[in-house]
């Protein structure tokens, strides 16, 4: 398998569609669609150890509860329980970027970063987005007063019965790296959060 080339296929403000040529392992030539962030996908040399975006899985340590927020999203067409998320501005650290989306989804400050993931991959089928998941502890006390006209959100502190009883539940959209997260948090409570 090896890359040959990407051309553009349609570009907008936050996403490229690439029409990536590629030679499968018998030696002939494919085309794959796929979307990016970058100005090129990270295939034809991108930075790949670099996260495009950090999710931030909020620790409430004061309230000994998981920061959890519900949120619409269009490309589902309904709410989805997750996690505060948003992309890296250029040249900004993942810590600054957990900072900034956290206060600005749900109003709570980050005390500190207790671990984060490298740089991985949400939906590699699809795109060659990458994300960070960042572990925190968080304090305050939860406001929408920041949040933008393009996001209706609601925040829950749970407690590890409230997040165990939340996964459990086939009736609603979750975020898949985000139940992974709340399920582990529920099995194993703050220790999977801390690394502790």
């Amino acid at each position: 398998m090896k890359i040959i080339d990407a051309a553009i296929v349609a570009k907008l403000k936050f996403l490229t569609l690439f029409a990536v040529s590629y030679q499968d392992r018998k030696g002939a030539t494919r085309q794959w669609h796929m979307v990016s962030r970058g100005a090129s996908p990270k295939c034809i040399g991108g930075d790949r150890t670099r996260p495009d975006a950090a999710i931030i899985v909020p620790y409430h340590r004061r309230e000994d509860k998981l920061v959890v927020i519900k949120e619409f999203r269009v490309p589902v067409g309904d709410y989805q329980y997750g996690f505060p998320a948003g992309l890296l501005d250029p040249g900004e650290s993942l810590e600054a970027t957990a900072g900034r989306e956290l206060r600005e989804e749900t109003g709570l400050e980050l005390v500190r970063v207790f671990r984060h993931s490298p740089a991985i991959f949400s939906s590699a089928g699809l795109s060659d987005e990458s994300i960070a998941m960042v572990f925190a502890e968080v304090d305050g006390i939860p406001s929408l007063r920041h949040t933008s006209d393009s996001e209706e959100i609601e925040v829950f502190l749970l407690d590890r019965r409230e997040v165990q009883t939340l996964v459990q539940r086939d009736d609603i959209v979750f975020g898949a790296r985000a139940w992974l997260a709340m399920d582990a948090f529920a099995r194993m409570g703050a220790a999977y959060l801390t690394g502790v």
